[in-house]
């Protein structure tokens, strides 16, 4: 199971219990690890007494920052300062952030966590790059609260949803907003603990001893009383009309709000406001209700939540009457939803008093469709869909959250001295020396990592290559990363032998059943580009097979497009790289016949690939690859003579030409060394030449106009002086074609 670290918004000992803890709860119970973080402050502190206790149990809680509050929940509540998150003030708040990040690393020996976050600004705080993957929980519109820096927030939002692996949002506002920015954005409404709250139905429930005195129907509230959430003039408006009406109030005043005023409603002898009370006794007071109230306002900050205590008082049996916002449009078969005006919910009231709503089985059914178990489950399956939860179970030496800690084990120290030694030996004797010398210590430590690429370099550098192999899917197998294949494959410096050695190196790795897909994948690629160069067609035929059996495999299932991992992880990108690789190697042999099969389901390909459902990064960087494949395509189109066909590819060059300029691609497209949409506009602008009309075979153009798409095919950039390279291409298929 995983281990997640929760990057709150809310204190886990806050009186008013969230999303927040529901969710450290629930992926506890789930079986998964929670370091649950304690706020950080998304706004700065106020000088009221709210925000003072805040600070002084901060303080306190300093001195034991870690403790276990659950089995499978620890809570960390760094020091910070809060909402500071620039300038010196904002430094010093990372520095102790990740200095309690590092405590609870050394505490809990974390492994490739997940990062479940709710708070916007976690960019400013965190290098996200260090996860397994990362989850952005957006609840409500938080920069919608009074007091909240409102433009920062936006600017921090936009830029964490960019950068994330994936974002749940919880009302249809939310997920209409933010799924521009990300394409693994999904909405999970609201949900509530439905045993807890379900409680309230039992007949032996005591009623809570400071429950006052009842006259009349009982309407009651549960939650953060603040005037920016609840329409406290509509309220006392309402409390005004109705006398003989009960009106119990639980929850903080102006927790959010300091200026909430209550006085009016305190006026009203009908009301009583009780303050907060334990999550613990909400059921008993829920017991009592004859009808709950949701008198929420219609604005920026309600339009875009889904309140959890909806669902509370569905599953506490309550009738519901509530202000129909956005979010709960879906449930008006279960609750009476009307504008916020007192007319309208005093004769929804009455409606509910009667009996003349929503059925009480109704509205606990539906409760028992919202429930947090159900929510976590369906999360983790979209995760697990998008290829973003760990290997179940993790390798034994899975790479720590700081890396660093394994460099301060003592077994380090001695296994870097003892290759330092052989080293020097090495130098002093021979390489064989070296490989007898790491054989004798993997005898003593065959796990060591450090060891076995030692031991893998070596034999790679004698031509040992199943041995090598071998020593690398150990590695695999026990730190799920191997680091020293993934130099192999994308640093052209770290890869021992000449061109024919490194061909039959891949040759071994390519054929591994071990490692995973991505990395045997990409040994079959660069084993073609070896073979391509190798100018063997025997080789280059294989490999051609074998790139067609990997396509066939991504293409199959439907998870490769839309696939969340990043970049070389990314199926998609393994797929159109593959598609890429076997349409040179086609060409190099100059199979005419296959070259066509393989640009006809480059299409289907392509047709099916949409950028905007993969992570932005891997989309920017297969713009290139996506391009060159179809200028293939669009040449074998030309060949067959087919205009549909061809239209139908230009189609595909103009729609990923403009997705490649949206907005959300801005922050990749700028820092990438590669032009991407630079390339992008050369390739549409010159196979815009290469058109004719459909119904005029004749006009359709000579092959010199696939010169230069063939060309950016071949370079990174146009070289004309390279033109030969292009026409050696070209000449066969002109001479052969069947138009």
């Amino acid at each position: 199971m995983a281990d997640v670290i929760l990057l709150s918004t809310a204190d886990w000992d806050h009186p008013l219990w969230t999303n927040k803890q529901h969710q450290a709860l629930s992926l506890a119970a789930a079986g998964h690890r929670v370091l649950y973080v304690d706020s950080l402050g998304v706004r700065g502190a106020r000088a009221n007494r709210s925000d003072s206790s805040r600070i002084l149990r901060r303080l306190r809680r300093s001195v034991r920052p870690l403790r276990c509050v659950h089995p499978g929940v620890w809570v960390l509540s760094p020091l910070v300062m809060p909402g500071r998150i620039r300038g010196l003030a904002g430094r010093l708040s990372r520095w102790s952030l990740n200095l309690a990040l590092f405590w609870a690393d050394l505490c809990l020996d974390l492994r490739r966590p997940l990062l479940w976050t709710y708070n916007p600004n976690t960019r400013y705080y965190l290098k996200l790059g260090r996860f397994q993957a990362t989850i952005y929980h957006c609840v409500d519109r938080i920069q919608a609260q009074p007091g909240m820096p409102e433009a920062s927030l936006d600017v921090a939002e936009h830029d964490l949803c960019g950068a994330v692996n994936a974002v749940f949002t919880t009302a249809p506002e939310l997920q209409r907003t933010l799924a521009p920015l990300n394409a693994g954005t999904h909405l999970f409404g609201n949900v509530a603990d439905a045993d807890h709250f379900g409680a309230a139905l039992s007949q032996t429930l005591a009623p809570p001893p400071d429950l006052p005195s009842i006259a009349g129907p009982c309407l009651m509230f549960i939650g953060a009383i603040d005037g920016y959430k609840l329409d406290l003039v509509m309220l006392e408006a309402l409390i005004a009309r109705t006398p003989s009406w009960t009106y119990v109030l639980i929850g903080p005043i102006g927790d959010g709000d300091p200026d909430t005023d209550v006085e009016p409603l305190r006026s009203h002898p009908n009301v009583h406001l009780i303050g907060a009370r334990p999550y613990a006794e909400l059921p008993a007071y829920l017991s009592r209700a004859d009808v709950a109230l949701l008198p929420l306002q219609l604005n920026e900050y309600t339009r875009h939540m889904d309140p959890m205590k909806f669902f509370e008082y569905l599953a506490a049996g309550c009738p519901v009457v509530a202000t129909a916002i956005p979010s709960l449009a879906a449930q008006a078969d279960v609750a009476s939803l009307c504008p916020p005006d007192p007319e309208a919910f005093q004769r929804a009231i009455e409606a509910s008093l009667r009996g003349d709503g929503p059925s009480r089985s109704m509205r606990l059914a539906r409760a028992r469709d919202f429930t947090y178990e159900r929510r976590t489950d369906a999360m983790l399956a979209c995760l697990r869909g998008h290829g973003l939860m760990p290997p179940e179970p993790l390798p034994p030496q899975a790479l720590a959250y700081y890396r660093v800690r394994r460099q301060l084990r003592l077994s380090w120290i001695g296994t870097q001295s003892a290759l330092a030694f052989v080293q020097i030996m090495e130098r002093c004797t021979s390489a064989a020396w070296g490989a007898a010398a790491l054989d004798r210590l993997l005898r003593i430590a065959p796990n060591s990592i450090d060891w076995l690429a030692a031991r893998a370099s070596r034999a790679l550098e004698a031509g040992d290559n199943a041995l090598a192999v071998g020593l690398i899917e150990r590695i695999w197998g026990l730190d799920g990363e191997a680091e020293i294949l993934h130099q192999l494959l994308f640093r052209r410096g770290s890869r021992p032998g000449d061109r024919r050695d490194q061909l039959e190196m891949f040759d071994a790795l390519a054929a591994s059943e071990r490692l995973p897909l991505h990395f045997a994948g990409y040994c079959r690629v660069v084993r073609t580009y070896r073979a391509i160069d190798a100018k063997d067609p025997a080789a280059i035929r294989r490999c051609a097979d074998a790139l067609g059996t990997i396509i066939t495999s991504l293409d199959a299932d439907p998870e490769t497009y839309r696939c969340l991992r990043p970049n070389r992880e990314n199926r998609a990108k393994l797929l159109i790289s593959a598609h890429l690789t076997r349409l040179r190697a086609l060409m190099a042999l100059e199979d005419h016949v296959l070259l066509d099969d393989a640009s006809l389901a480059l299409q289907g390909c392509a047709r099916r690939y949409d950028p905007f459902r993969i992570d932005r990064n891997t989309a920017t960087r297969m713009t290139r690859n996506i391009m060159r494949c179809l200028a293939v395509a669009a040449v074998m189109a030309w060949r067959s003579g087919d205009g549909i066909r061809f239209e139908a590819l230009f189609s595909d060059v103009e729609r990923l030409q403009i997705a490649c300029h949206a907005e959300r691609f801005d922050p990749v497209a700028q820092r990438t060394q590669e032009d991407h949409r630079g390339f992008a506009d050369q390739m549409l602008e010159r196979l815009q030449r290469c058109r004719w009309s459909v119904g005029q075979p004749e006009s359709r153009p000579a092959m010199d106009v696939f010169v230069e798409p063939v060309l950016l095919v071949y370079f990174p950039e146009l070289r004309l002086e390279r033109a030969e390279k292009a026409w050696r291409f070209l000449r066969p298929l002109s001479s052969a074609s069947p138009a």
